[in-house]
């Protein structure tokens, strides 16, 4: 493997483990009853690394003439977790610009599932470096897309109840909480087509 193969992988992986441990940090501070505020300076540090890490991927990209995997899919994949991870730093932004007391249960539970799905997501870009077998990646990949659907599930679940109250300013801080759980795994599920798509295209 190209020294450049290396960097543009390792650079991968890095960004994998870097979104769960932001997804992690945010299971964290919706379970904390402490200060909300420093649990989110986390996530806002993991969020400006992972930036670091996207640019100095596109950066590697740039500066190479064969890439390990098309240099399209690398984009796509880069900017999918990226995504992922601007959606979990705007959830934790929302909780605390909204001063939200304590997180729902149905908060807790997306962001579980999106926790779930990010170690997912880290699993797939760690197997990168070896696309020989196509159908267990693409078994990871509906792993990812489950937990997509069961995010839906709670989404539409949360949505119900909350038009059930009356107070239309709450209703309007946790549905924008709720849409950007769920928008987080959205982008899970483009991480997992375009990894399903380079499966295919070289296992």
């Amino acid at each position: 493997m190209r020294s450049n193969d290396k960097t543009i992988l390792s650079e991968l992986e890095s960004q994998g483990a870097n979104l769960v441990e932001a997804t992690g940090a945010l299971v964290d501070m919706l379970t904390s009853t402490g200060n909300f505020a420093t649990q989110r300076e986390k996530i806002k540090d993991l969020e400006h690394q992972g930036d670091e890490i996207a640019h100095s991927l596109f950066n590697a990209v740039d500066q190479t003439f064969v890439t390990p995997i098309d240099r399209e899919d690398i984009s796509r994949l880069t900017s999918a977790i990226d995504e992922v991870l601007d959606y979990t730093d705007g959830t934790a932004d929302r909780f605390v610009l909204f001063k939200i007391k304590s997180a729902t249960p149905y908060m807790l539970e997306l962001a579980r599932v999106l926790h779930s799905a990010s170690q997912e997501v880290n699993l797939l870009v760690t197997r990168l470096k070896k696309l020989k077998n196509a159908k267990d990646m693409v078994e990871h990949c509906r792993n990812i897309n489950n937990y997509e659907h069961e995010a839906d599930r709670i989404y539409r679940t949360a949505i119900a109840q909350l038009f059930e109250t009356n107070d239309a300013i709450e209703i309007i801080k946790l549905k924008e909480i709720y849409e950007n759980l769920e928008g987080a795994l959205d982008r899970c599920a483009d991480v997992a087509d375009v990894v399903e798509d380079i499966a295919l295209k070289y296992g």
